[in-house]
């Protein structure tokens, strides 16, 4: 997974991702797992945390939106 990043704390462009998975509490009162992905700066440690879900929704939708390429002759 390849994020634009600069670390608001330091500046550094510099970081490496982690994948968690969390419990979550739906409305039901019923627990669930989510999974996040953890993007931790290098230099300071300063994280940010993503949801998976809204991310990967995102690259398809990336993809989906791509050109396709023309056969070959």
């Amino acid at each position: 997974m390849k994020l634009d990043f600069r670390c608001p704390k330091c500046g550094s462009e510099n970081y490496f991702v982690k994948t968690a998975v969390f419990p979550e509490k739906d409305s039901k009162l019923k627990f669930d797992f989510g999974t996040y992905y953890l993007k931790i700066c290098s230099d300071c440690g300063y994280t940010e945390i993503y949801s998976a879900k809204v991310v990967d929704k995102d690259i398809k939708k990336i993809k989906k939106d791509a050109p396709k390429p023309k056969p070959a002759p």
